[in-house]
């Protein structure tokens, strides 16, 4: 089954889509009548339309229709700010085939297990040490931090695969922390060939487990959007990784070296770089610094990539917010460079 995406209309149409519901907010117009803002995925991106003449959620799910359903959508273009808006006139339910649900979540590129595997290979490597690459086992007497790394990812390979990087801003999909993580230990270890005295152990073990803590930290469901728990908004996901490894440590007898284990906590404390920005402690070691910029060019690349699937080469996206600091800004999608 084909379907319309957001990227193919234009400004002054409307058009039938099928799509999937990712969100549902109830908001009020300034004249007090309700509408809802209607979070829409095609399976390539997210688009919210509203929808007004007073609907409401209560009379949405009246027809079946709430977050992680399919929708037959009459979506009306026009211009906002200088960016796409879209208008829901009409909606109902739309029954499709598993497969062509599917079709509609957005999904990284490359098979999610692939690139779990990538990250243990990549953690493995890392140490220059003989182990098997192919395999998540590690000898029993191991207490490197490539061993304590592969535990604890192995551990808990079910919710790392699926787990979203994001309720928003990048990576905040299906898979987006898999994706985000596999991609960061591939910087990694490319960065410790320009700058052999990084360690590179340390910098691919700390991007391995940067994020581990959003498994927590962040409810992904089946559809691939996330909400924070109740950990997650007391704690974080830099506490509650550092939690995990010291759990690990306990739960393997404590056998570890102290020192890189207190490395390895202060990569998860300060991978944000600055206080404020969310940051517990900032880098006091390189590896810490180098992990931070690592993070920061894996979300920009992800959001241009994002961008740059919505418009054809010689356009300019609409605004997107992060990708300049605190900043809304548009990017250009060349036909000169491979977008």
């Amino acid at each position: 089954m084909a379907f319309i995406k957001f990227k193919d209309t234009s400004i002054g149409n409307s058009y039938n889509m099928t799509l999937l519901v990712t969100d549902i907010e109830q908001r009020v117009t300034q004249k007090g009548d309700p509408y809802c803002a209607i979070t829409l995925s095609d399976g390539t991106e997210s688009a919210r339309g509203n929808m007004f003449n007073s609907i409401t959620i209560d009379a949405l799910k009246e027809d079946g229709i709430e977050t992680g359903s399919c929708v037959e959508c009459e979506i009306r273009v026009s211009l906002y700010r200088d960016n796409k808006n879209y208008t829901v006139d009409a909606i109902s339910k739309a029954n499709l085939s598993d497969e062509d649900m599917g079709k509609l979540i957005i999904m990284p590129p490359v098979s999610i297990k692939n690139l779990f595997y990538n990250i243990l290979k990549n953690v493995k490597e890392s140490s220059g040490r003989p182990y098997d690459l192919n395999s998540p086992e590690v000898p029993a007497d191991d207490y490197s931090l490539t061993a304590l790394t592969t535990r604890l990812l192995w551990k808990n390979r079910t919710a790392f695969i699926k787990s979203s990087a994001a309720k928003a801003m990048h990576h905040n999909l299906y898979g987006g922390l898999v994706y985000h993580t596999s991609r960061m230990t591939d910087a990694a270890i490319a960065l410790c060939q320009a700058y052999p005295d990084l360690n590179r152990e340390l910098l691919v073990c700390g991007a391995a487990l940067h994020d581990i803590g959003k498994i927590v930290e962040l409810a992904t469901s089946a559809i691939g959007t996330a909400d924070y728990t109740v950990d997650g908004r007391l704690l974080g996901h830099a506490v509650i990784g550092m939690d995990m490894i010291s759990a690990q440590v306990m739960e393997d007898g404590g056998n570890y070296d102290a020192e890189q284990v207190r490395l390895l906590k202060h990569m998860l404390a300060s991978h944000h770089g600055v206080l404020e920005w969310g940051a517990i402690m900032e880098p006091a070691i390189k590896e810490a610094m180098v992990l931070h910029f690592i993070d920061m060019i894996d979300s920009r690349m992800y959001m241009f990539e994002t961008g740059y699937s919505t418009v054809e080469p010689g356009e300019l996206t609409q605004k997107i917010f992060g990708i300049s600091g605190d900043n809304a800004a548009t990017i250009y999608k060349s036909p000169y460079l491979n977008n």
